[in-house]
């Protein structure tokens, strides 16, 4: 008996038809190159998010890898991604580390706008040594609040990057909690790119062309009565 032939053609192997980019890191972090992976489609890639640790950005000091780095795909030319900060946040491991019978937790979310109008969702967290209570709590929110909103507002982008994840900011909420009570560790736990400039312009701009074809609409509605 004859064997029947095989069905179909050659198998297709998609990852030779992959092109490889290489990911460079957003300017506040001097774009130095951070990754370098497959996509099947530029227009794709657009918009994707690529996690990191601060360690693998900065090459500095291993407890950099406490830290996740996140970063968007902004642009691809001749094989190389320019990308912008998306966000950051504790590893889980490490923020597990940090949590201790005894002690309280305290944290703190609010949005704000950079100098240059982008707007980051951040959340900051204490651990004090011993458990306190709720009127410290709420105290140590306010000095939190106060601090991040009179900061803030006067940097760029490229240098709210640089404090939240360099240290520099939690250290100025470390001075003025350990004023109220014994602290553990303070940090910005977490920060998130809610909008940008270009974001709200789009935005804005289609608001304005839906408003003008709702006027059309209804000059038609009426012309026609």
């Amino acid at each position: 008996m004859a064997k029947g032939s095989r069905r179909g053609g050659r198998v297709r192997d998609k990852w030779r038809d992959k092109q490889w980019i290489i990911v460079n890191a957003p300017p506040a972090f001097e774009q130095v190159p951070l990754n370098y992976i497959p996509i099947s489609d530029v227009n794709n890639a657009k918009g994707r998010v690529i996690e990191n640790t601060l360690y693998d950005v900065l090459k500095q000091d291993p407890t950099q890898h406490q830290t996740k780095i996140f970063v968007q795909i902004d642009k691809i030319n001749s094989g190389i991604a320019s990308t912008i900060f998306k966000g950051h946040e504790y590893a889980k491991e490490f923020l597990r580390s940090l949590i201790r019978r005894g002690s309280s937790m305290i944290n703190y979310v609010h949005e704000y706008t950079t100098a240059d109008g982008y707007v980051f969702r951040v959340s900051a967290t204490a651990f004090s040594q011993r458990r306190i209570n709720s009127s410290k709590q709420h105290e140590i929110r306010l000095k939190m609040s106060k601090v991040l909103a009179e900061r803030i507002p006067q940097l760029s982008l490229n240098e709210f990057v640089k404090e939240v994840t360099m240290g520099k900011m939690s250290s100025d909420l470390m001075d003025i909690s350990k004023k109220i009570v014994v602290i553990r560790h303070v940090g910005i736990r977490k920060t998130k790119l809610i909008s940008s400039p270009i974001q709200q312009v789009e935005d804005l701009s289609g608001s304005e062309n839906q408003s003008i074809s709702e006027n059309d609409e209804l000059s038609e509605t009426s012309d026609n009565k």
